[in-house]
């Protein structure tokens, strides 16, 4: 999620988006767009399902395509909401983003 989505600063897709298209603001957080925020998912969630499909295309797992994509939405989702939240003085989102994902993924693909 955090290569795919938002990746390194000035190189992320949700940078790059937000910054060329992006004028209007979450209403919590001013410093984050609509439109990087939705860059974020979109792109992290063609990453991750490319992730998915190559490690199971080698065989480590096999999944529910119909449940994974929804699974594989999910950890989208909840990475992109953890990323947009105002607690960049608390915890940089480069930490914060890659714990929420693991553990979202946790949850969602074990239970």
């Amino acid at each position: 999620m955090m290569c795919g989505g938002d990746g390194v600063h000035l190189t992320g897709v949700a940078d790059i988006m937000g910054r060329k298209f992006g004028s209007s603001k979450l209403p919590y957080n001013e410093m984050k767009t609509w439109v990087g925020s939705i860059s974020m998912f979109v792109a992290g969630f063609f990453i991750s399902t490319g992730m998915v499909c190559f490690y199971s295309a080698l065989g480590y797992f096999e999944l529910d395509w119909g449940c994974a994509i929804h699974r594989v939405a999910l950890v989208s989702l909840v990475a992109t909401v953890v990323e947009s939240l105002p607690i960049s003085n608390l915890i940089d989102d480069n930490i914060s983003v890659p714990l929420a994902s693991m553990l979202a993924a946790y949850f969602t693909f074990t239970y």
